[in-house]
């Protein structure tokens, strides 16, 4: 009798082994990735307070003071877009932390790229429950228990996102065209790694079988970009040049005879950003309310250089650009100044914003102008010592639903050929139309 029971034991122990062999090969061949080796964290960095995470019995143990792990490992080299993520999770009763995607790694603070998914099932702080697309798409009632196991399953594709709990979908959000959150101005799907979050020093959360498939991404569409001229002269070729060679960008001229025709009929327009290199003054009510218009709907800006002094009888347009070059002295602002070939250095006043970051200074030779008007609540990126020229030269801001950016440097052919500044023009460009993120 002993050595039957002896036996079976034996026998359950090898069937039971060779089933999880064959889970994890039929989940490899799935495409399913593993993410945590269940060991070490290895492929893994922890912000602040980084002995708030530790490893024990095949888990991921948070508690202690707010933390965050970041994925850095060789899995898609850490950079996701379209995906499947898997985690089973645990949580101790009051305790809350969740999952981000679409991040990346910040040394301090809550993350402010990305998306979270909560796992709080009965945390008294907050009231958003395991599952929600934090403070998007909120779960009121838990849909998980403490001290149980569950699993949390989230799905990325294209501006889809689903999350299920134990396989029932609690999430199913379509992230709008050109989304703004003012509060969480990250909160927006673009690509970027996972971090699992600890919360609290009262807060203890167990992760294991964290896992990932990544998804095909569907071929983004081009961004198309219409490039306003007229009201002067310019030098074609090398500045169109600044606007080909792009997978993600196509363009077309648009050439104003009439000052701002473009803006006559706006009921079949297919463009995703303007970019304004006119000069041209002339602009009535109706063209000037469609202009709006668009902005309204989220169609980006880039103003460059001599657009800055378009539209003088128009005040509304140096609210929409953030500036205003001065043709004329007024009462309260002398006549703007220019001058031609000047050798100065751009600096990078600002290398957190998505247009500059990783974009060192960089010394060019263009024109320059001093004596312009600026808005206060310009976001600059991009700034200057030289006495030509104001201090402030390039900046980000935001007009209704629109992101604009006006870059007063772009004269001649010697910045068009300045590599940092052909940079800066093609990420604005995306960043204008809500790509660059």
């Amino acid at each position: 009798m002993a050595r039957k029971f002896v036996w079976v034991l034996a026998l359950v122990c090898v069937l039971s082994a060779a089933c999880r062999s064959v889970e994890k090969l039929s989940s490899k061949a799935a495409g399913w990735r593993n993410l945590f080796d269940g060991k070490t964290l290895n492929g893994w960095k922890a912000s602040e307070n980084k002995d708030t995470f530790s490893v024990r019995d095949g888990m991921i143990v948070v508690k202690g003071p707010r933390s965050h792990l970041f994925y850095v490992g060789p899995v898609e080299n850490a950079s996701f877009k379209d995906f499947e993520l898997k985690a089973d999770v645990m949580t101790e009763p009051g305790s809350n932390s969740g999952i981000y995607f679409h991040t990346e790694y910040q040394q301090t603070g809550w993350p402010s790229k990305g998306y979270e998914v909560q796992v709080n099932n009965s945390y008294k702080g907050d009231w958003k429950r395991t599952g929600s697309l934090y403070d998007v798409v909120n779960v009121k009632d838990a849909p998980a228990k403490d001290n149980q196991w569950f699993t949390e399953h989230i799905i990325v594709s294209g501006k889809h996102i689903v999350i299920k709990v134990n396989g029932e979908t609690v999430v199913d959000y379509t992230e709008p065209e050109n989304v703004i959150r003012e509060d969480w101005p990250g909160r927006k799907l673009s690509s970027g790694t996972f971090a699992l979050q600890g919360h609290d020093p009262n807060s203890i959360v167990y992760f294991k079988n964290i896992m990932v498939k990544p998804l095909p991404s569907e071929p983004a569409k081009k961004i198309k970009a219409v490039v306003v001229t007229g009201g002067h002269d310019f030098e074609e070729k090398p500045f169109l040049s600044l606007f080909e060679g792009y997978d993600d960008i196509e363009y077309v001229r648009a050439d104003q005879k009439d000052h701002s025709e473009i803006f006559e009929d706006i009921s079949a327009w297919d463009y995703d950003v303007i970019v304004l290199f006119n000069m041209t003054q002339n602009i009535s009510p109706k063209r000037q309310e469609n202009f709006i218009k668009l902005l309204n709907r989220g169609v980006g800006v880039l103003a460059l250089h001599h657009s800055m002094g378009s539209f003088q009888q128009w005040d509304e347009y140096g609210k929409i650009i953030g500036t205003k070059y001065y043709l004329q002295p007024t009462s309260q602002n002398p006549a703007s100044t220019y001058k031609h070939d000047v050798d100065f250095k751009v600096h990078i006043a600002d290398n957190k914003h998505p247009i500059t970051r990783g974009i060192g200074d960089f010394s060019t030779h263009d024109e320059t102008y001093k004596n312009c008007g600026f808005q206060k609540d310009n976001r600059v990126l991009l700034t200057t010592d030289d006495p030509t020229s104001d201090k402030q030269i390039g900046w980000v801001r935001q007009y209704g639903k629109a992101n604009i950016c006006c870059i007063q440097v772009g004269h001649g052919p010697s910045v068009y050929a300045e590599a940092s500044y052909r940079q800066l023009i093609a990420r604005s460009i995306r960043w204008c139309a809500g790509r660059g993120n």
